[in-house]
């Protein structure tokens, strides 16, 4: 009887355990991306161990699959062209059983106005670029490029003769500190 009590406790005890719901686990392994005006995609592994769904907060961002299970998904955030002159930001949120995460979204303007630099230094800040709502898209003449911002700079690795295109919308003004190693500044599209 003893013995009977004794396995009827533990056989209860085994199962509220196994029966109490696992603590709902959502990941993302990026938060954020910056993506060209012209649009573009970014893929972002969702980790969960429950069923979860996506939700654009804008219609030109378009997230597939939008629904997943238990384990780790690839997904696809796809941002359409922005033809508008300012910078839009719009987020994809990841959610289930309560929790959620969240990615966001920046996108450039469309540019209208393009500076471009030439010069022969192994190194090259960007100029200083100013205006209301500006932003801009630095091309260094090596296959490179970066979204604008006032501390940026580039290491080429070695002297040789580049072109930078900087290309941007709102900008009303540039400065450019040091002239030493440019060989000619085009200013005529900005």
């Amino acid at each position: 009887m003893r013995r009977t009590v004794l396995l009827t406790i533990a056989v209860s005890l085994l199962m509220s355990v196994s029966c109490q719901k696992e603590e709902p686990m959502l990941s993302i392994d990026v938060t954020s991306a910056e993506i060209l005006s012209e649009g573009g995609s970014k893929t972002v592994n969702v980790t969960a161990n429950y069923t979860w769904t996506a939700r654009a907060s804008d219609p030109w961002i378009h997230v597939s699959p939008e629904t997943g299970d238990k384990g780790t998904r690839s997904v696809t955030v796809t941002v359409d062209a922005n033809d508008k002159s300012t910078t839009r930001k719009g987020s994809v949120s990841f959610s289930m059983e309560g929790v959620s995460r969240s990615f966001m979204v920046t996108q450039a303007a469309r540019f209208g106005q393009q500076l471009v630099i030439r010069h022969t230094l192994s190194s090259f800040t960007a100029p200083f670029i100013s205006g209301s709502g500006m932003s801009a898209l630095v091309k260094w003449g090596d296959g490179k490029e970066d979204i604008y911002n006032a501390a940026l700079k580039h290491d080429y690795g070695s002297a040789g003769s580049y072109s930078i295109e900087i290309s941007s919308a709102g900008a009303n003004s540039f400065n450019i500190e040091s002239v030493a190693g440019i060989t000619e500044i085009d200013f005529l599209n900005f």
